[in-house]
């Protein structure tokens, strides 16, 4: 099952938006280059996941956004190791 998302927010405004979070946020985004072929030319956005900002790659450039399976948790004390994102169906609440 593919991931999406239909807005973005790329990692140079979360670091804006999130000083305290600026230096946590680049280490998992390297470390997320680091598993990630062709990632020069890629797109990476801030998630959250399970209440975890995670660093992701987008697999397209066109919305709604696709997200690629790896993602970089973390938190204002470490980054986690690589996980994978998986997409769950659930009910709107009105």
């Amino acid at each position: 099952m593919k991931n999406y998302i239909d807005e973005i927010y790329t990692v140079s405004e979360f670091r804006r938006d999130n000083p305290e979070l600026s230096n946590q946020a680049e280490k998992a985004l390297q470390y997320l280059k680091g598993h990630c072929p062709n990632s020069e030319d890629a797109t990476f956005v801030v998630i959250e996941v399970e209440s975890y900002h995670c660093i992701a790659c987008l697999a397209d450039e066109f919305a709604p956004y696709t997200l690629a399976e790896m993602i970089a948790p973390f938190d204002k004390d470490r980054i986690y190791p690589i996980q994978g994102l998986v997409t769950k169906y659930a009910f709107k609440r009105y």
